[in-house]
This record gives structure tokens, C-alpha cells and sequence, in this order.
């Protein structure tokens, strides 16, 4: 009788570790100009809706790696990608690790960091022109 050994997920244990703590970093300036929004808008609304995109694209991403083991019809790469660029693209992220599903695709990976990049520039320009703003604010209170 031959034994099965476990199945093991790919990868070493360190890069699993450094993949997680680069997708927590990855956050970081976005949840800063999320909670910057949110003094200027309801905060709750954007949680929800955060949350509610998260959701819906870790389900698309489980979604087609279940059609792909299936050999179905399958999520259009093109609606992956529509809902990273939506705010999804820390969920696609975690699936992509978590499902194995879609990270060793070349073109697919470069259009997914592209979407990354630019969330992480749309934040950090956001947050850049608010503490503008500030900066101005308080120079026009000091000057009276």
C-alpha cells in the first residue's frame, strides 16, 4: 500500500511570510486615504463598499479557479482585472496566494500590478493634495 504524502502549497514558508507582509504594506496608503475620505465624507459608505468589492472578487477569482479545475466556461480576464481596478486589488491579491489561481501568467500579473500601482498612486496623490490643503488652511488662519 503506498502512502500519499500532503499536499504542501508551493513556495517556502519565508516567501509566504514576505508575500503577506508586502500585501499589508500594500495597504497601508490606501486605508490612509480611505480614513482621509471619510472626514469628508461617511466613512461608512466606504467601508461597506470596500468590503462589498472585496468580496465580490475573491468569489469571481474562487469563482473561476472552480470553472478551471471543472473545464467551464470561464471568468473573462478582462472582468478579473475591472474588479481590481474597482478597489477589489488587495482581495485579488489574497486569492491569487491563497487559490493559486492566476500568478504564474505573465501578461495577466503585469496588468494586475499596473491596477496596484495605480491605486497606490490615485492614494498617495489624494493624500498628498489633502495635506496640501491643510498646509494651505492653516497658513491662511496664521496669516489673519
Amino acid at each position: 500500500m503506498t502512502q500519499h504524502k500532503a499536499h504542501k502549497p508551493k513556495g517556502s514558508r519565508s516567501f509566504q511570510f514576505t508575500a503577506k507582509i508586502f500585501a499589508v504594506l500594500l495597504t497601508i496608503l490606501p486605508a490612509l486615504a480611505v480614513l482621509q475620505l471619510g472626514k469628508s465624507t461617511n466613512l461608512k459608505v466606504i467601508i461597506v463598499y470596500v468590503v462589498t468589492i472585496s468580496v465580490i472578487t475573491y468569489y469571481a477569482y474562487w469563482s473561476d479557479k472552480r470553472k478551471a479545475k471543472r473545464d467551464k466556461w470561464r471568468t473573462p480576464e478582462t472582468t478579473l482585472h475591472a474588479l481590481e481596478f474597482a478597489g477589489g486589488w488587495c482581495a485579488a491579491f489574497v486569492a491569487q496566494r491563497l487559490l493559486r489561481h492566476k500568478i504564474s501568467k505573465t501578461k495577466y500579473q503585469i496588468t494586475f500590478w499596473m491596477i496596484a500601482a495605480v491605486h497606490q498612486y490615485l492614494a498617495f496623490d489624494y493624500l498628498g493634495s489633502s495635506l496640501f490643503l491643510m498646509e494651505t488652511s492653516l497658513l491662511a488662519l496664521s496669516s489673519t
